[in-house]
């Protein structure tokens, strides 16, 4: 008499790395003791033999068997060539791997992963992937970065601040929803109109027409078709400064905490104090009008009517090269 307790022992067996592999029974009797005398003997045979005859024997077998016995030793191989690689590497000290494995996974996929068994949910706690998944955010999504400058929660990403104790996963994995939150409402607000609208005119005694703005929590800062570059308080949309110098209309700008750097029709880019408004330099290189501008790191790259780019390095002075 065969329990069901058996069976299970007969089918389980235990692999490395806590692996476990299903063995099918195909038949619930027991064996005559002439087959495991005879199986015994072959057992003893195959052992004796090197790798390469041990794969020839078996292929021999296999050619032997009819279709549903392939079918059967499928499902016996199947679990045993699974490999669970994130619960293995952390016991070969690759923890860093498993981590950068699971960091590519989206949101849907990281809350799956998190179930697989206490293992993952460790590594990607230790990790810190949903503050991960949040910058990566962040970092490609305008609308991640400005959700995150104005909630005060871009604080906590990246570096932090410093002196200040970093929070657990479980605070960037309770963050997330939330923001998933405020984006599907923001984006329902603007289908659905509910936004409030407000105007700033822009006309001025020679011409009206915006060409370019960028703004943030504080000013706007727009370039207008009468030559101009006009501040405006984020507030009270009240002009607070009015930059003046270029000939043509301004098509393009960008601005940072420390300056302002415009491109205009009149083939020139010309830098500003952010704070005082101050022309600190004009850069003339094109030969037509400047269609855009972009500075990082202290590199600006800069593009005409006629295809030509330019590269700028700034200098620690206000000049730039």
């Amino acid at each position: 008499m065969i329990s069901l307790a058996d069976i299970e022992d007969e089918s389980m067996q235990e692999l490395p790395d806590g692996m476990t592999s299903i063995r099918p029974v195909s038949k619930l009797k027991e064996n005559t003791p002439e087959f495991n005398e005879e199986k015994d003997k072959c057992l003893k045979y195959f052992e004796q033999w090197n790798e390469t005859e041990q794969l020839e024997f078996v292929e021999h077998l296999i050619t032997r068997m009819c279709h549903h016995q392939h079918g059967q030793i499928n499902s016996y191989l199947k679990p045993m060539l699974q490999r669970d690689f994130i619960t293995a590497l952390p016991k070969k000290g690759l923890d860093h791997i498993a981590e950068s494995i699971l960091s590519y996974l989206d949101a849907k996929s990281l809350c799956a992963a998190e179930l697989v068994c206490k293992e993952w949910y460790r590594v990607i706690s230790d990790g810190m992937l949903w503050k991960k998944l949040i910058e990566r955010m962040v970092r490609t999504d305008t609308l991640w970065r400005g959700l995150s400058e104005r909630k005060g929660w871009c604080a906590y990403l990246f570096k932090g601040k410093h002196g200040e104790t970093p929070k657990p996963n479980s605070f960037f994995r309770t963050l997330y929803p939330k923001i998933i939150g405020n984006i599907e409402l923001i984006e329902n607000n603007w289908r659905c109109g509910y936004h409030g609208l407000h105007r700033i005119q822009c006309q001025s005694e020679n011409s009206k027409g915006v060409y370019c703005l960028q703004y943030d929590e504080t000013r706007i800062v727009s370039g207008l078709r009468d030559n101009t570059i006009k501040i405006w308080d984020r507030n009270t949309l009240q002009c607070t400064q009015v930059l003046t110098g270029h000939t043509g209309s301004v098509l393009c700008l960008q601005y940072d905490d420390k300056v302002i750097i415009t491109g205009s029709s009149d083939s020139t880019v010309r830098v500003w104090d952010v704070e005082t408004g101050e022309m600190m330099n004009t850069l003339i290189h094109h030969c037509e009008a400047v269609l855009h501008l972009r500075f990082s790191n202290g590199m600006m790259v800069t593009c005409s009517k006629v295809s030509f780019s330019y590269f700028f390095k700034p200098s620690p002075s206000t000049t730039i090269q």
